[in-house]
């Protein structure tokens, strides 16, 4: 018998550290078996603790972002091996759709995502299909290595834009995905860019990560214009700002979670071919081309994991997350 930890949800707005002693079932053909080593908190998981989330309610175990050690190999499984440091992708693929057969797995539908529809990662002991794993350097430290999952949302959501519109870059909002967008687009090759945000320390950090300049809600001259621009916020006014501020012939890339429909100025957007586009979490290049960034050095975790508790302390962890202060809070199964 095992004892397992779980970060548990067991009704709105309440959080647990709940332990069970189980008996660990047999692995199948292509299973994995991880020994969690840090899980992050998702903006997305606060508004399921809240009861605000479409589909996803508890009582449920939580949690999509991890670093984990392989602990167990099924058959056939040749792409790990025990005491590799691995990320898990959370999207669970039907294998069989049109998208899914394309390799663009995160447009199945319905998305069976890990802590949505789908049972949560947040579990000492949890098994996986091999597909979903993603290798990292041993060298990596595994509070650093459950950074991947934002830094492959970043990477998406950079890849949307054409190279040739990353001249100078408008992001809105830089909370930790906004910070992880401005970490990709300095990656990958814009040559300028800018960002909106109401909190100073998060203003600092985006200029340390490679934004050319920062400004609150407001500042920012009414007839800038800029080459693409990425809305990590989503709510009407910054959708319809993102909108009036792209040049001709340029992208706006929605980003954020919209609450509900939101209204643009489809005139200006039709005539000069404004294109709106989205971004919706990452496919697998995304996880190899973070983790690449992560072992490089390239991408700075330093200042976005801004606490890590035990996960004895989950609860105190959710409550930390909620702080306008915070970017990204983690919880460590390592003992």
């Amino acid at each position: 018998m095992t004892v397992v930890s779980e970060v548990f949800f067991p009704e709105i707005g309440k959080v647990s550290c709940r332990k069970e002693e189980i008996e660990l079932p047999p692995l199948g053909e292509g299973e994995v078996r991880l020994r969690l080593s840090h899980l992050g908190i998702c903006g997305s998981e606060l508004h399921v603790l809240a009861g605000g989330h479409p589909f996803a309610k508890p009582p449920m175990v939580t949690g999509h972002e991890i670093s984990a050690v392989v602990d167990e190999v099924g058959a056939g499984v040749t792409c790990v091996q025990v005491g590799d440091h691995v990320v898990a992708d959370p999207i669970q693929p039907c294998m069989k759709c049109r998208a899914c057969l394309s390799g663009r797995y995160n447009l199945c539908e319905p998305p069976m995502v890990a802590g949505f529809r789908a049972p949560g990662y947040g579990r000492s002991s949890l098994v996986v299909k091999a597909r979903n794993l993603h290798r990292a350097s041993a060298d990596l430290p595994l509070d650093k290595l459950a950074f991947a999952e934002p830094a492959a949302c970043a990477h998406h959501c950079v890849s949307r834009v054409p190279s040739e519109a990353r001249e100078d870059v408008l992001v809105i909002g830089c909370g930790t995905i906004g910070l992880s967008v401005v970490q990709a687009l300095r990656l990958m090759g814009a040559s300028r860019i800018t960002a909106i945000e109401p909190d100073e320390s998060k203003r600092k950090l985006a200029l340390t990560f490679g934004a050319a300049r920062v400004f609150a809600p407001g500042e920012l001259p009414a007839d800038e214009m800029f080459t693409a621009v990425i809305d990590v916020v989503a709510s009407a006014a910054t959708l319809m700002d993102a909108c009036k501020r792209v040049m001709a012939g340029g992208p706006v890339v929605c980003m954020g979670v919209p609450t509900g429909p939101r209204e643009i100025p489809l005139p200006m957007m039709q005539r000069f071919e404004r294109d709106l586009l989205s971004s919706g979490m990452y496919v697998p290049a995304d996880f190899d081309a973070a983790i690449g960034w992560l072992e490089a050095g390239s991408f700075m975790t330093d200042g976005l994991i801004t606490d890590v508790f035990p996960v004895e302390k989950a609860a105190e962890a959710y409550v930390r997350a909620k702080e306008p202060s915070s970017i990204k809070v983690m919880i460590s199964f390592d003992k």
